[in-house]
């Protein structure tokens, strides 16, 4: 047989291979999935607004080259804040099961701090904010911060010309703020604030109001419950149906402490070109270098690294229909579960049809080549017996 069709038909076969193996790789995620969930509706919520949604690709710093450099002020920050634990977190995490996780997540206020109810392993566990501190060395003390102008009567005196001038932004103050107008240590702690402390999606070039008041508090020693906040921050998750979430090295280590099973589950590896070290720092001076086109100019660099890390992990970005922006919305009526559960249906009924044509589609091309090659065969016999 020439070399040409061997090749042609080897190809076929490994992408229809290539197909069955990620169908069935899918069926087993959805199949784990399901087993996430211990009610219809739950797992319905987390295949129409979660199962696509991207991860904020978290950083996480290199302790050692921060003593190193004599960033003096960044390191008395985190100390003071107790935040080391948590921005030094490098683990892998799972990003199926931090989305069903996330998708359930209800906090409860109490006297000692409260508690968060979640879906775990087939069903709903309760972790006391008290256990998140310890797995990340956070301290319980300080303002339970929710976000606004006003977090507690000590912060009276903030306005936002002293919080500029706090966090040494050197820029004009009228439309967006940019990082490359702080000072590098400032930048570092944007970094940090945006990507793995209170992680948010859009451009990480520019500081946004909250940020800038967070830091604001951090440099002028206001102790923040860092638990309180994490949490109330993970509720902003549910708000919008494409909205990019994050926690993913935290939620492993819930995981981790509960003893769920994570067995099976996809799991994405945390490589070092997420860690603020040296290269990050030459970085960021090139740019402050470079810079001439004032607060407009975007942070390519982060953007094109988190991209490439979101396409890798989650797929393309699908958008949803919005869901409920806080925990005190009414209780579902029996019409909307079963139209959520009709929606299930129909979406897993196309997603089966669409796998079937593929496959049938694949066979079709399969049979072809085949068809022809024989074919072929046959002529070359016929003409070996010819000139015999």
């Amino acid at each position: 047989m020439p070399r040409r069709k061997e090749v042609a038909r080897k190809n076929i076969h490994d992408n229809a291979s290539s197909s069955r193996k990620a169908t069935n790789e899918r069926e087993e995620e959805v199949h784990h999935m399901a087993s996430w969930f211990n009610n219809t509706q739950a797992l319905n919520n987390y295949i129409l607004r979660w199962e696509k949604r991207p991860f904020v690709a978290p950083r996480y710093i290199n302790f050692e080259f921060l003593q190193s450099s004599n960033f003096h002020r960044m390191i008395n920050v985190l100390e003071t804040q107790h935040l080391g634990g948590l921005v030094m977190m490098e683990n892998d995490y799972y990003p199926d099961l931090v989305s069903g996780s996330l998708s359930s997540l209800r906090f409860v206020g109490t006297t000692d701090g409260g508690y968060i109810e979640a879906y775990m392993d087939g069903r709903i566990r309760v972790i006391p904010l008290s256990a998140i501190a310890s797995l990340c060395n956070l301290s319980m003390d300080g303002v339970p911060f929710r976000g606004g102008l006003r977090a507690h009567d000590s912060w009276d005196n903030y306005s936002l010309q002293d919080g500029l001038a706090t966090i040494g932004y050197r820029g004009n103050v009228v439309g967006k703020l940019s990082v490359n107008l702080v000072p590098t240590d400032i930048r570092i702690l944007h970094y940090l604030l945006t990507y793995t402390i209170l992680p948010r999606g859009g451009n990480h070039g520019v500081i946004q109001h909250e940020d800038e008041l967070v830091m604001w508090a951090m440099l002028k020693g206001y102790k923040i419950c860092w638990p309180f906040f994490i949490i109330q921050h993970m509720l902003k998750f549910q708000g919008k149906a494409n909205k990019p979430i994050g926690y993913g090295p935290l939620w492993s280590k819930i995981y981790e402490y509960l003893g769920v099973d994570v067995q099976g589950a996809r799991k994405v590896v945390i490589d070092s070109r997420r860690c603020i070290d040296a290269t990050t720092i030459k970085q960021m001076r090139r740019q402050l270098e470079q810079q001439s086109q004032g607060v407009d100019e975007v942070d390519e660099e982060e953007n094109r690294l988190e991209e490439e890390e979101q396409a890798t992990q989650m797929g393309q970005e699908e958008e949803g229909q919005p869901g409920p922006s806080s925990s005190t919305q009414e209780q579902p009526s029996m019409r909307d579960i079963l139209q959520a559960i009709q929606a299930m249906e129909l979406n897993i009924n196309q997603r089966m049809d669409k796998i079937e044509k593929n496959q049938a589609r694949m066979l079709r091309k399969i049979r072809r080549v085949e068809a022809y090659t024989f074919d072929e065969d046959e002529a070359e016999d016929n003409d070996d017996d010819f000139w015999s």
